[in-house]
C-alpha cells in the first residue's frame, strides 16, 4: 500500500536514508576511528578521564597534555619557571640582585636591609641636612673666627694668603674630625642630633660600634679632598654633598658608594 501523494508511510525511511537501527549516510560505524584518533582507540565516555596520552588532537591543532598543568610552549612564548621573578626563592619585582657590601632595597628612598639584619630606615634628607649643618657650625664657625682675627690683624700688609688657604684648613678639618668620629661610634656629634647613624654591612650588627677607619676615611676623602683642587674643587665637594638628592633607592651619595656606607635612621620604625 502506498501513501496518498506518493509518500511512503509513516516510520519507513525515504530511499538512501537507511533503515531503523542503521547509522545515518556519512556517520561513522561504532569502532571505526574518529578523525584525528588513532586506529583501535576508542574516545573517552562523558565524565571519564583522558587516556594518559592527552587529548587527541583535531587536524592542525598540537595534543594538549594532561601533566603539568600547561599546554607546551610555542616558540617566543613565555614560560614561568620556579625560582624565576615572582616565585618564592626568585628575585621579586623591583629588588635587583644585591651586589658584596650592597644592601637590598625594600623601599626605595626609605627602607633597605642586610642579609644578617632587620629592617633599616634610611635617613631622610632634613634628617642630614641638619647633621651636614651642626658639623659645619662645629668646624666651620672656630676656624672661622680664627682666620678673621688674623686677616684684621695683618690688614695692610699682604693678608691675602689667609684666604686663600682658609678652604683648605677647614677641608683637611672636617676630614680628620669626621673620619675620627665615624671610624670610631659611627656618628658625629651633628647625627647624633638628627638621630642619624653611618653603617656598612660589616658594622650594622654593632649598635655602638663605628664603620672602621676604612670606610670612613675613604667616605670622607673623596667628599672633601677635592676641594683642595683649586677653583672647581669648592664646587666638586658640593656636588658631592648633595648627591643623595641623585638617588632614590638609597639615598647614597658619591662619597657613600664609594666607601659603601648608608645613612639610617636610630629612632625606632614606626609601626602601623
Amino acid at each position: 500500500m502506498t501513501h496518498p501523494y506518493n509518500q511512503p508511510p509513516y516510520g519507513q525511511g525515504q530511499p538512501g536514508q537507511g533503515q531503523p537501527g542503521q547509522q545515518p549516510f556519512g556517520q561513522p560505524q561504532p569502532g571505526q576511528p574518529q578523525p584525528g584518533q588513532p586506529y583501535g582507540q576508542q574516545p573517552p565516555a562523558f565524565g571519564q578521564p583522558a587516556p594518559s596520552g592527552g587529548f587527541p588532537a583535531t587536524p592542525g591543532q598540537q595534543p594538549f597534555p594532561q601533566s603539568g598543568g600547561f599546554p607546551p610552549q610555542q616558540p617566543g612564548q613565555f614560560q614561568p619557571q620556579p625560582g624565576g621573578p615572582g616565585f618564592p626563592g626568585g628575585p621579586q619585582p623591583g629588588m635587583g640582585p644585591r651586589m658584596p657590601g650592597q644592601a637590598q632595597i625594600l623601599v626605595p628612598g626609605s627602607q633597605i636591609q642586610f642579609p644578617h639584619s632587620g629592617p633599616l630606615v634610611l635617613g631622610t634628607m632634613g634628617s642630614r641636612f641638619l647633621a651636614r649643618l651642626v658639623d659645619g657650625l662645629i668646624i666651620g664657625l672656630p676656624l672661622g673666627t680664627l682666620f678673621l682675627i688674623i686677616q684684621f690683624a695683618l690688614a695692610g700688609s699682604g693678608a691675602w694668603w689667609v684666604g686663600l688657604i682658609s678652604y683648605p684648613v677647614m677641608a683637611v678639618s672636617m676630614f680628620v674630625y669626621e673620619g675620627v668620629m665615624l671610624s670610631s661610634r659611627g656618628a658625629t656629634v651633628g647625627k647624633s642630633v638628627a638621630g642619624l647613624k653611618l653603617v656598612t654591612e660589616q658594622s650594622v650588627t654593632m649598635p655602638d660600634g663605628g664603620t672602621g677607619s676604612g670606610p670612613a676615611f675613604t667616605r670622607m676623602a673623596t667628599m672633601f679632598l677635592p676641594g683642595l683642587v683649586p677653583c672647581i674643587g669648592g664646587l666638586v665637594s658640593l656636588l658631592m654633598i648633595l648627591s643623595p638628592f641623585f638617588d632614590e633607592q638609597a639615598r647614597q651619595g658619591w662619597h657613600d658608594k664609594a666607601a659603601k656606607t648608608y645613612v639610617i635612621s636610630t629612632k625606632p620604625m614606626p609601626r602601623y
